[in-house]
């Protein structure tokens, strides 16, 4: 029986040379899903119709920065108009609803992806959700939109943030110039990593936290309180993952995405 084990272990572990990327003990192949797209500032994958939301910079036209979509499926693609200097965007996956924060404050796509406005009057630079809408604005304050009422989030107050994440255990992450904190909802108590310097951070399906470094990419464990590291990739603007856990992420100017992975261990 163990000798059973042992054969069918070595024989779904590859132990060559991974041409394509690295992520958790797989060799992902590398798909560019498109490329010059200048300084993608944000994106969110709806996992419901597999399209991917990200606002970037528009050198051609003012206000410079718009939206964009790519559907994963049909490729299509294009610029959604209607929301001045379009920076946030995050996806409630149980309603369907894309939100977008701009200049002129907070947005919802209908079901014909035309922008529709929500009471928030904020030049909102970053979103994102779980259970309730969190925000934040130009002088780098966080917010909560919840039922209609916006309220200051009194976990980071008088601290400037500029990315924010929440887990599965409501821990959020933040950024304040590329140094990662860690503060529990619901109480003051900020923990930092200050080791790292940080490019993106984002969570999965799950809502399990990613943090991009400048020397790789690291998972939360929340039973060392400390980073694990997945993958040596670096460069990353932004990260998501689709709902199989696979990759998607900007380096550069282009959109990447992993696919086909086959489980592997280093030589």
């Amino acid at each position: 029986m163990i000798l059973l084990l042992l054969t069918t272990l070595f024989t779904t572990v590859s132990t060559e040379k991974c041409y394509g990327v690295v992520f958790t003990n797989r060799c992902y192949d590398i798909e560019i899903l498109k490329e010059g797209i200048n300084n993608i500032h944000q994106m969110a994958l709806n996992d419901n119709d597999n399209t991917l939301y990200f606002t970037f910079d528009q050198i051609a036209k003012i206000p410079m920065r718009g939206l964009g979509f790519l559907n994963l499926n049909t490729k299509a693609s294009g610029v959604i108009d209607g929301i001045r200097n379009a920076t946030g965007v995050a996806v409630d996956r149980r309603r369907n609803r894309i939100y977008v924060g701009g200049a002129d404050g907070l947005f919802f796509l209908n079901e014909n992806k035309v922008p529709e406005t929500l009471p928030v009057q904020d030049n909102i630079q970053y979103l994102f959700f779980k259970d309730i809408i969190y925000f934040i604005n130009r002088r780098r304050e966080v917010y909560r939109f919840d039922n209609g009422f916006v309220s200051p989030l009194q976990e980071v107050s008088g601290i400037a943030v500029d990315k924010l994440i929440i887990d599965d255990e409501y821990n959020m992450f933040f950024l304040q110039n590329r140094k990662l904190s860690r503060v529990r909802l619901g109480t003051r108590a900020v923990n930092t990593h200050e080791r790292y310097t940080v490019d993106a951070i984002t969570t999965d399906f799950n809502f399990k936290p990613y943090i991009s470094t400048t020397d790789g990419l690291y998972v939360y464990n929340k039973y060392k309180y400390a980073l694990d590291k997945v993958s040596n990739i670096v460069n990353l603007r932004e990260l998501t993952f689709n709902r199989q856990g696979d990759p998607i992420y900007v380096v550069f100017d282009n959109l990447v995405k992993l696919n086909n992975p086959s489980p592997y261990i280093r030589e």
